[in-house]
């Protein structure tokens, strides 16, 4: 059974965080304030488990009934395939939110690159992310942000080597044709300046979800959480008003 941190007391409506790659909860840190106001929030790792399946059949058991799912990047993977899994045992989720992520396979180029970083972890120390890695996740007028990058550093450097390598080994299926499945009201959200990932993908997800609504945040890297937290909220409030059960 996975462990969760639980913070908040708004009794009724229940968020799921599922962070990202090399992220822990402390990405949620500029959200928090904002999504207790709106609900209970629990917050999962992807600490476990070598594929996006066995990560997702982990936080099955324990996914609240109409639960929120928020996922982010890699965590937006592993929240897809959980709401899609709930559905298939007919459990009821409230909403499905989906910050800078696709529903694409991995490349080869990325397996082939993915597998040297392992092979020469072999023979190097961990020091966490590289620079060029961290400056790539964020807005171009943001990549010389030092706060913000020792941030990212501090969140690879704390979930360090053996989970750097069980996520980096992860190969991710194509996820398409799941997405017709997924009923519930879901919210895509996507950075017009992501490095990481296209407005393309997200334009498809959205369009493959059968009631999903696609917002574009401006002048946002990769890491929107951090980097647009506010508009995050406001959009998601709006959404929830709206949309969500």
């Amino acid at each position: 059974m996975p462990e969760f941190t639980i913070s908040g007391t708004a009794p009724a409506r229940q968020f799921l965080l599922i962070p990202g790659f090399m992220c822990d909860a402390s990405l949620w840190k500029f959200m928090l304030p904002g999504l207790e106001q709106l609900g209970q929030v629990r917050v999962a790792d992807l600490n476990e488990g070598n594929s996006i399946e066995s990560m997702a059949q982990r936080l099955l058991p324990a996914l609240p009934d109409k639960a929120i799912i928020i996922g982010f990047s890699l965590g937006g993977y592993v929240a897809r395939h959980l709401a899609w899994l709930a559905h298939q045992k007919n459990k009821t989720i409230g909403g499905l939110v989906l910050l800078n992520t696709s529903a694409r396979a991995s490349t080869e180029d990325e397996i082939i690159k993915n597998r040297q970083q392992i092979k020469l972890l072999e023979h190097y120390p961990y020091k966490g992310q590289t620079m060029t890695a961290l400056r790539r996740a964020l807005h171009p007028l943001r990549q010389d942000d030092s706060v913000m990058l020792a941030h990212l550093q501090a969140m690879s450097l704390a979930l360090g080597k053996q989970v750097f390598l069980q996520q980096l080994s992860i190969v991710r299926a194509d996820g398409h044709h799941e997405l017709a499945g997924i009923t519930c009201p879901a919210l895509v959200a996507a950075s017009r300046n992501d490095q990481m990932r296209s407005l393309v993908e997200s334009e498809k997800l959205a369009h493959g979800l059968p009631h999903a609504k696609l917002h574009i945040i401006e002048d946002c890297g990769h890491m929107s959480p951090l980097e647009k937290a506010p508009e995050l909220i406001t959009s998601l409030h709006d959404w929830l008003q709206q949309h969500a059960i």
